[in-house]
Parts: C-alpha cells; structure tokens; sequence
C-alpha cells in the first residue's frame, strides 16, 4: 500500500542516524514550516524531511506546522508566525507582487526550492455516471478548503469547462454545488455518498484518495488535453501532465490531466540568509537523495537538480540563490 510506505519513509527518516556528517550551522534558529493539513502528501513530505535535517542541522529547530491551504500559509508567513511554508504558484504570485486578495499588502515569500509536480484528477466512484468534467451539471463537487490553491485552481477549470459561476461569488455556480472540503474529508464524504465528485491538484499519490480507493472502487478522471488552452487562459501555471498507470489501486491506464507545482518559500528576511542557504544545500546534497528512494515524485528531483530551480513565479530567497550560483544552477522566472 503506497500510503504505508511513505508513512514508513518517514519513519525511517526519523531513525536515521547521527552518524552522518553533519552540515555546520552557527545560527540558534527556530523555524515554523507551515506544510498542509495532517496526513496530506505535503505533511508527511514536511516531517520527513524535518526529521532527516536534524543530525545535518543541529542548531536549527525546525517544527512542522499542520495548516489548512496556501491561503493560509501565506497569512501566517506575513505575520511572522511561519519562516517556511509549502506554497502554489498563483497564491504566491499575487502575494510577492500585490496583486489579487493581497492588493493591500505585499507577502514578502522567495522560493527556497520546487516541491513537486502536482496533477490534477477528478475522483469518483466506480459505479458514477460521471466520465468527463464535462458530467458534472447538478452534482455535488468538492473543490477544496474555502480559501484554498485548489479551491481556486478548480473554480478556473470549471469555469474553461462552461460552468456557470454566480456573479459576486468566488466559487459558488448556478449549476453545480460546490463543496469545500479538505482531501481527507472530501474522501471520506465520497466513500459516504455525500458528494459525487472531488476535484484535486496534489502529488500522485495523494494519501486520503489512495486509502479510500483500497477499499471503494474510485474511477480517475483528468483533464482532457484540448482543454489546457482554455485553461491557461485564466490560470497561466498549467501544463499537460500524466499520472502512471498503477498510481491508484484500480487505474489500469495512464491518465493524461494537467498539473502544476508546490514550492517550498522562506520569509525574503525572517529566515536568515545563511539559514536558507544551509537548508538549500543540505536538501539537494543530503536529505533530497534520501527522501527520493521513499517517494517516487521526488525521483526525478534527484536525478536533476535543476528541476528544483524553475520555472518559479516569483524570485528567489537570498540565500538559496547563493547556493546555486556555487553550483551553477540558475533559476528560471516565469510570469503570467
């Protein structure tokens, strides 16, 4: 079962040893890293590589933070009460540059690295005679926690899809209800028949859906290719993705949807620029290559260091940004 052996990849993380040579850092530093909600992909994600930071970082105290969205972990970051969190690209965008809901106050966030490659994957069950996003006239959706990234990036792609959203509202349509539910609450509501479908842009695979398809039939639904136009037409960080075939018990054929990225963001001046620097560099030399043999999604980060370093929506911390000029990476900034 995939769940479990992330699960057990944390565990693992945590055991391993002191033994390994340590990264110095001089700094006595407390950092919050606002992940996601607990059990998510991007929680465990957060703890595992908290727990393999430790024996490299002795002298910095970092906590995992459990958090609702994006939404959420920007407001947290603009208060100073987060120094890290896991972010989306448009959320953060609007945030760094004013734009949007942060018109009236800037977020100062700067990439430390790429998280991951996301895709986005309708869930229903087996027996649904919904096939196509294009189904979903009259049905009960999830879209994602009020205030969310996906909340947001699912509203964009109902909306390319021709549904109707009522004026004034930021989420709301005339012909469909929309739900707003976390991951693991949204499964458990489609495993009770209390929605029809739910609509998520997370790692493949995402914990709450994979668990529940152990034991309900779940057919997996993408976003038809011929749509990603439409789409990037008012969410411009979408590309054309594909989820391997076996990713979800029962899903027996590569699925072509889209996707986006997570990225990990540090405070442009509360975290300390020698404090992202250390953590740029531990994470690509040490604890990335060991987090890759227990999370698939992670694999082609290892392989290509790279890949960490773009496309980025907004600029870079400070301090990673040294780091890859000493290995000559250099980061990628692309804008809407």
């Amino acid at each position: 079962m995939k769940l479990l052996s992330l699960v057990s990849g944390l565990a693992a993380a945590v055991c391993i040893s002191a033994a390994t040579i340590p990264t110095s850092v001089k700094a006595n530093e407390y950092i919050s890293f606002g992940s996601a909600n607990s059990g998510t992909s991007q929680y465990v994600y957060a703890g595992m590589m908290i727990g393999l930071a430790r024996p490299h970082l002795p002298d910095l105290r970092i906590t995992n933070e459990a958090v609702s969205s994006t939404t959420q972990n920007l407001d947290l970051l603009r208060r100073g009460e987060v120094q890290m969190a896991i972010v989306s690209p448009e959320r953060l965008y609007y945030a760094v540059n004013g734009q949007g809901d942060y018109k009236d106050q800037k977020i100062p966030g700067a990439i430390l690295w790429v998280m991951n490659d996301q895709a986005t994957i309708m869930f229903v069950r087996a027996d649904s005679d919904i096939k196509s996003f294009a189904d979903l006239k009259g049905k009960r959706v999830n879209l994602g926690p009020a205030g969310s990234s996906n909340e947001v990036k699912n509203t964009k792609i109902l909306e390319a899809y021709g549904y109707e959203r009522k004026p004034g509202t930021k989420s709301d349509f005339t012909d469909l209800t929309a739900v707003r539910l976390s991951h693991p609450e949204a499964a458990n509501a489609l495993a009770e028949g209390a929605i029809d479908a739910a609509i998520a842009t997370q790692p493949v695979p995402d914990p709450s859906f994979s668990e529940v398809g152990f034991s309900l039939p779940l057919r997996y639904i993408g976003v038809e290719e011929a749509m990603l136009p439409k789409v990037a037409e008012v969410y411009p960080w979408m590309w054309s993705t594909k989820v391997p075939a076996g990713s979800f018990k029962g899903q027996d054929a590569d699925l072509v949807t889209i996707g986006d990225r997570n990225y990990v963001i540090g405070h442009a001046t509360n975290l300390s620029e020698k404090a992202a620097y250390e953590l740029t560099k531990t994470y690509l030399e040490q604890l990335l290559p060991e987090m890759a043999k227990q999370v698939n999604y992670l694999r082609p980060y290892a392989a290509d260091p790279n890949l960490l370093a773009g496309p980025w929506p907004v600029a870079g911390h400070p301090g990673a940004l040294k780091y890859y000029t000493e290995r000559g990476i250099t980061p990628q900034i692309v804008s809407p």
